[in-house]
């Protein structure tokens, strides 16, 4: 039993004190709401209409209370607010969340739970619901605050003692134990972890519990055991949906992939706007060659993309690898092409959910995730264009690029000896600290080919000292030219100098020079090589040229001049 005595040293926050942000759509709900606490005895309340207003009041003032609608006007609910507020640390782990809803379906209850929000409220709601929900609320916080606290100062060890103090204060409360237990398994005290959910099983038994120890079976190398817990445990609990995520990680484990599918499935389909079970579902499904269900997790995810931050285009990368995995696998040619059918109504999902801004970078990388098929599909030519025509809108301002695209493009342009963006994308990537696991990952398999970095270091240094003799030795530049068009055929700069020295020189076949124009021709260039592609073909389509050179030239330029035209009306 907890101590009375001990426990009166536990003391929520005075409500005049308490900083309070209302966060709801409906003007007249957020005022009627504001007006309740103030009622109560609330003196600092704050009104948000929508997420942009919330983040910039969060901004300002460090709350103590958050009450917000999980339905709100715009492209956000309430949780992915929530979530995105926590990233940014305008909220602290200390602050008090109050759900609130007037749609009583499981899909809402379920993804409100997902931030763990300390009250939910079903709406309509009244002065009696609103206090107690309040105290309930601040009595949670002033239990939590000092552990949190000890958590935000990285000082694990403090933060189980007073774990362990607060609940010899309290006597039963289930999130503090949940929360001790959780602290002691990160800190490595298995035992302890094992010892303190065992009694507490037999005294207070609930989901959590069960999830817990499982986790400390599944450490002691038992996984049958729990996934046997696990599966007893959601017949009692089926709503309970972070059971059905560890059950699919330890049936995976365990080798039962089709197990672990159906579990997945099972959690996406109660929360489906949850990405990480959309990617979870995705990755089971692609292993398992289930390309209906990769379709199916893919339109899911694209329909709930977590669009504030750049999360969004993070989980996009992330399934696109997945896909790219499920499509490489199929040797039929007509799956292929039903694949890309499906994927472009995905993307179309997707740029129906995203926000104008980010836009132009769904484009960019929407394009780049087709020319890494097309050169899978041996279509080196397309897939350059597709690659420079995503890359085309930031040509000028690369380093504004997500990492997730700058990563993806990366070994295309490797492949194409394309240097001066290589440089640009490199230049932007070295600036930047931190990256998320799916750029950390493309950008490690890079670093890890060491011939790769040689190789376009060398081709630097060749295209260089080629360009630097063009005008003065133009039979040496057509030979290191020539070179380096026969190992990077589709080098825009080394193409293009090809094509000058053949020009100056009236050498090359008809052949040669065709082919060097379509390596150059209708696709976008950087601005110094677009400059140098027009003088050529200029030069070209002149007196200059021979009568084959001046053919050829004259058809690649009206296409380039098309292609430039569309682009421009497009």
């Amino acid at each position: 039993m907890p101590n009375n005595q001990s426990q009166s040293k536990i003391q929520p926050m005075p409500l005049h004190a308490v900083k309070a942000l209302i966060v709801d759509d409906q003007r007249l709900a957020a005022t009627m709401l504001k007006s309740i606490l103030m009622q109560i005895g609330l003196t600092h309340v704050d009104t948000a209409l929508n997420f942009q207003q919330a983040q910039k009041h969060c901004e300002l003032n460090a709350f103590d209370l958050l009450l917000i609608d999980y339905h709100l006007d715009g492209p956000l609910t309430g949780t992915e607010l929530i979530n995105l507020m926590r990233r940014k640390k305008l909220l602290t782990p200390y602050c008090g969340i109050i759900m609130i809803s007037g749609d009583h379906s499981a899909e809402v209850i379920l993804t409100s739970m997902s931030v763990e929000p300390d009250n939910f409220m079903a709406k309509p709601i009244t002065v009696e619901i609103v206090k107690a929900k309040l105290t309930d609320t601040m009595h949670e916080c002033a239990l939590r605050t000092p552990v949190y606290k000890a958590i935000i100062n990285q000082d694990r060890k403090k933060a189980i003692t007073l774990c362990k103090k607060q609940l010899l204060h309290t006597g039963y409360h289930h999130k503090l134990e949940c929360l001790l237990l959780d602290l002691l398994i990160e800190d490595g005290q298995w035992l302890q972890a094992e010892k303190y959910a065992n009694i507490l099983k037999k005294r207070h038994p609930s989901p959590k519990l069960s999830l817990i120890l499982a986790k400390i079976l599944q450490h002691n190398n038992q996984l049958k055991a729990a996934i046997h817990l696990l599966e007893c445990q959601l017949q009692q609990s089926p709503l309970h949906i972070e059971l059905y995520d560890y059950l699919a990680i330890f049936q995976e484990q365990d080798k039962a992939y089709y197990d672990a599918l159906e579990s997945a499935q099972k959690a996406l389909k109660l929360t489906p706007s949850i990405s990480h079970r959309a990617l979870k579902v995705a990755q089971l499904a692609a292993d398992l060659d289930r390309n209906d269900q990769v379709i199916k997790a893919g339109s899911s995810l694209a329909n709930h993309l977590p669009i504030i931050d750049v999360d969004w285009i993070i989980c996009l990368a992330e399934y696109m690898a997945i896909f790219e995995q499920l499509y490489f696998t199929q040797t039929s040619l007509a799956n292929r092409q039903r694949l890309k059918i499906e994927l472009q109504r995905i993307n179309n999902r997707a740029h129906s959910r995203v926000m104008a801004a980010q836009k132009p970078f769904l484009t960019t990388y929407s394009h780049i995730v087709m020319s890494r098929l097309l050169l899978g599909n041996a279509q080196p030519l397309k897939a350059k264009r597709r690659m420079l025509l995503g890359l085309s809108q930031f040509f000028d301002k690369i380093p504004k690029l997500p990492s997730v695209v700058i990563a993806d493009t990366l070994p295309l342009l490797v492949h194409f000896g394309e240097t001066q963006l290589i440089r640009t994308c490199i230049q932007a990537i070295e600036k930047r600290n931190r990256f998320d696991g799916h750029s950390q990952n493309r950008l490690n398999d890079i670093k890890q080919q060491t011939h790769l970095a040689e190789r376009i270091k060398q081709l630097e240094t060749q295209l260089k000292e080629a360009f630097g003799i063009l005008q003065t030795s133009p039979q040496q530049a057509f030979v290191r030219y020539q070179n380096i068009v026969h190992e990077y055929p589709l080098c825009s700069e080394a193409n293009l100098g090809y094509l000058q020295c053949m020009l100056e020189l009236n050498a090359g076949s008809e052949a040669e020079v065709k082919n060097s124009l379509k390596a150059i021709s209708s696709m976008p260039l950087p601005g110094n090589l677009e400059n140098w592609r027009k003088q050529v073909l200029e030069d070209m389509t002149s007196m200059k040229a021979s009568p084959h050179q001046h053919k050829v030239a004259l058809t690649y330029k009206k296409q380039t001049q098309r292609f430039l035209e569309a682009e421009n009306t497009g």
